[in-house]
């Protein structure tokens, strides 16, 4: 390799495995939205309301992304809009098609320069938005050319020029639109007898023999076993007592993938004493919390020419609760708790019920956490899940969260030295590198202990944390421990007079 006298630079890896945070306020919305279901279930990634919007709002505007449901309120787009408006950052949409509805569809004949074509139009999702779509052909520049266009109530929202109905050609009415519309999928045409030009289709839907659904949202949670940036799931409106199969299946799912937890909005009503909460039958897993009481939200269709319409919802806090876990994440960390005076909630005109003192001395112990007024705007006053009685280690969200979080970092890192050799340089590579990552959590105040000695530790090798029976078997066990921070949720002020003393 050394040919001449001179310096030979080598570059050595350094055998240092670097270990990066995960991320731990992704959330997963899953459920029926306005439009954009379809049979198979695929989650779509979004940053802001206005990709919701564009995926699965009202077309043509519509506040926020909601559709207007009369007076049904559109949970979904709600949920959405308050979980940007508390502090969420990203988000997957989950779409489940759950109606006994098909896309609506039309049929007709087109006749174009002398030829008749059968065209066929669909929608490119279920729902009874497609009841407001047309499909208008008309004749194009040059015959046979014809131009396309998409009508939602009556207006305009696409347009396809200089295209053709005959089914083989480069510029195929059938290729073009299905490609690039987001609204309808056209048929190749066929040649038929009679027919007009200009032709207007408008499309219905029609119901299927068998309701489309997703065998209650199991085929989702299967799904989303393969995306683990996920952290946090809403079932938006769906409650605890009319839906706890679905629930305990995605309580099943965070359990079994130990990255994320589920908000579990419980029925809309009064909660005053344990008695009411035991009644309810919750779950009392560590991977799940609750939030109480429904949170009341302003309709945005309800104005003087829609007077008719509610002027308000009530909406699960679920989605409130999740933006604000990203939102305290992002500016105090994963370990602090998701409660006090600076995780207001907004977006909201307020809790549906007020929550005093004496009915919280009843919830909290339950592990039910609050949304008050205590000294101005509303806030969430409790931090607690769903454990807090059944495993006290995980009493509080933020415990179990960051745990959470420790867990998936490692997992993924870890990738890395899979089929490394199973000897004392691995073994030291992996104290080495979790130890720096978890001295960087403890340096930013993710753990309980003033020595990095009392808030963690790390052990990797033979005889502490294998036997030779692990390594024949091609195990390698790295044990980690620290030493989590607790938040003060009582604080107590020991007030007392002074006595007088003698000059």
């Amino acid at each position: 390799m050394y040919q001449h006298p001179g310096v030979y630079v080598e570059h050595v890896p350094s055998g240092a495995l670097a270990i990066e945070a995960a991320s731990t306020s992704v959330t997963a919305f899953v459920g029926p939205v306005g439009r954009g279901s379809a049979a198979t279930v695929k989650p779509i990634f979004i940053t802001s309301v206005g990709q919701y919007a564009s995926a699965f709002g009202p077309l043509g505007g519509g506040a926020g992304g909601i559709y207007n449901q009369g007076d049904q309120v559109d949970v979904m787009g709600h949920a959405i809009n308050a979980y940007f408006a508390n502090g969420g950052t990203k988000a997957y949409i989950v779409p489940l098609d759950t109606s006994d509805e098909v896309a609506a569809t039309i049929e007709a004949k087109v006749k174009v320069d002398g030829d008749t074509y059968d065209v066929s139009a669909t929608a490119k999702s279920p729902g009874t938005w497609g009841n407001d779509l047309k499909v208008k052909v008309e004749a194009g520049a040059a015959a046979p050319e014809v131009t396309i266009s998409v009508l939602y109530k009556d207006k305009t929202v696409e347009t396809y020029t200089n295209l053709t109905l005959a089914p083989d050609e480069a510029n195929s009415a059938a290729d073009v639109v299905t490609a690039e519309s987001g609204l309808v999928t056209l048929e190749a045409a066929k040649k038929v007898s009679g027919g007009t030009l200009p032709a207007t289709l408008t499309l219905a839907t029609g119901k299927n023999s068998t309701k489309l659904t997703n065998v209650e949202y199991g085929l989702a949670f299967d799904v989303l076993k393969d995306y683990r940036d996920i952290s946090i799931i809403c079932l938006p409106g769906l409650t605890w007592n009319a839906n706890q199969t679905t629930y305990q299946k995605a309580i099943a799912h965070a359990e079994f993938m130990k990255n994320r937890m589920v908000i579990v909005d419980p029925n809309d009503t009064d909660l005053k004493t344990a008695t009411d909460v035991n009644a309810l039958g919750l779950t009392t897993s560590p991977f799940a919390a609750t939030y109480h009481p429904h949170l009341t939200v302003l309709n945005p269709y309800h104005n003087e020419s829609a007077a008719s319409l509610p002027k308000t919802f009530d909406l699960g806090p679920g989605a409130f609760a999740a933006g604000l876990w990203g939102r305290i994440d992002s500016t105090r960390g994963v370990w602090k708790a998701p409660g006090g005076l600076e995780a207001t909630v907004r977006g909201t005109l307020g809790p549906k019920r007020l929550i005093g003192n004496a009915i919280q001395d009843n919830l909290n112990p339950e592990g039910v956490n609050c949304i008050r007024s205590i000294v101005g705007p509303n806030v969430v006053w409790g931090a607690r899940t769903r454990a807090t009685k059944t495993k006290p280690e995980f009493r509080y969200i933020s415990v179990r969260r960051t745990q959470n979080m420790i867990g998936e970092s490692l997992y993924r890192a870890l990738q890395a030295v899979v089929f490394e050799p199973n000897d004392h340089k691995l073994w030291s590579a992996l104290r080495g590198g979790v130890g720096d990552f978890m001295d960087g959590l403890h340096r930013a105040g993710a753990f309980q202990g003033a020595k990095a000695s009392d808030a963690y530790f790390v052990q990797c090798g033979l005889g502490s944390t294998m036997t030779q029976g692990d390594i024949d078997a091609g195990i390698v066990r790295v044990s980690v421990g620290f030493a989590p921070l607790k938040p003060a949720e009582f604080v107590v002020v020991q007030i007392s007079q002074k006595v007088g003393q003698a000059a």
